[in-house]
């Protein structure tokens, strides 16, 4: 196997993402890679994702080359490695020449390799949506508003923010944060 570490360079900028689903603080190279942290963090299907994880060799045009994919990611029990790529990238020949030797023998290992590019990660509202969950996604002690707002959750079942604030009779930007912290703790859910 394959190992890259990443490191500060002049040319690349580093971004880190705390992962409360992951307990820790993953290292990737673009805002692209950044930004698709926020669905694997959020995807109720993937258990766990890893950035720069362990890579393998292929071959091609006759020589040995190294890859280290962006992610791995366990779905539904399956893992998978993830390339991430703008579609700009995505489309050239040279990339997709590669990626195909990349994914022969990621097969052969047993392995799918997958492409992922900016048209299915930066669609919004959704990345938007899935941003401004994360950032109530921090340690918060239970207040009588959450207790409060979980009971009407439960009693009621599908119900929208706005109608919170009403049955509550709490201000609206209380039961948003409040709401986007129940979302981001899994106590509730939300399409």
């Amino acid at each position: 196997m394959y190992r890259r570490n990443l490191g500060h360079s002049r040319v690349k900028n580093l971004f880190r993402f705390a992962s409360p689903k992951m307990n820790h603080v993953l290292t990737v190279e673009s805002s692209l890679e950044f930004d698709a942290c926020f669905h694997f963090e959020y995807s109720p299907t993937i258990e766990q994702f890893e950035a720069q994880p362990k890579g393998f060799y292929y071959t091609f045009n006759g020589r040995q080359c190294g890859y280290t994919p962006d992610f791995a990611v366990l779905d539904k029990g399956v893992r998978r490695f993830i390339e991430v790529k703008p579609q700009s990238k995505a489309t050239k020949s040279d990339f997709r020449n590669r990626f195909y030797a990349k994914q022969l023998q990621a097969n052969a290992l047993g392995l799918n390799l997958v492409l992922v590019t900016d048209r299915q990660i930066r669609v919004n509202p959704i990345l938007n949506n899935l941003k401004l969950v994360h950032r109530y996604s921090g340690f918060q002690a239970a207040t009588s508003l959450h207790l409060h707002l979980l009971r009407m959750i439960k009693r009621v079942g599908s119900v929208t923010v706005a109608e919170l604030v009403e049955a509550s009779g709490e201000e609206p930007g209380s039961v948003l944060a409040t709401t986007l912290s129940l979302v981001a703790g899994g106590q509730v859910s939300t399409d």
